[in-house]
C-alpha cells in the first residue's frame, strides 16, 4: 500500500498489567505472539484475535506515537511505513 493505515479509535479497557503478566485476566488464552515478529501485518492480526478473541489487533506504522498505557483490549502490531498494513511486524505482540 502507500504507508498509511487507517486509524482505528479504539477504546481502551484499561488495567495495571501487559504482555505475560496479563495471563490471569485471560486464563487458557494466548496474552504474548513473539513467534509473529516477521509475519506479515494482516495475518499476524488474524492470528492473534483468533487465539485471543477478548482482543483487537491495531496495525501502526513504525514512526507513529503510541500513549504508554497498558490496555487489555488490544494489540499493536508495528510495520514498515512504506508497506502498512501489509508490511512484515516488527514488534513482538503482546497484550498492552
Amino acid at each position: 500500500m502507500n504507508g498509511i493505515c487507517p486509524i482505528i479509535d479504539l477504546k481502551c479497557e484499561f488495567c495495571d498489567c501487559c504482555g505475560i503478566s496479563c495471563q490471569s485476566r485471560f486464563p487458557g488464552m494466548k496474552v504474548v505472539w513473539p513467534e509473529l515478529k516477521g509475519v506479515s501485518g494482516p495475518v499476524a492480526k488474524r492470528i492473534i484475535e483468533h487465539d485471543n478473541p477478548h482482543v483487537t489487533c491495531v496495525i501502526i506504522t513504525e514512526n507513529t506515537g503510541v500513549i504508554q498505557v497498558c490496555c487489555c483490549n488490544r494489540v499493536i502490531l508495528v510495520v514498515p511505513v512504506a508497506n502498512c498494513p501489509n508490511g512484515l511486524v516488527l514488534n513482538s505482540p503482546q497484550i498492552g
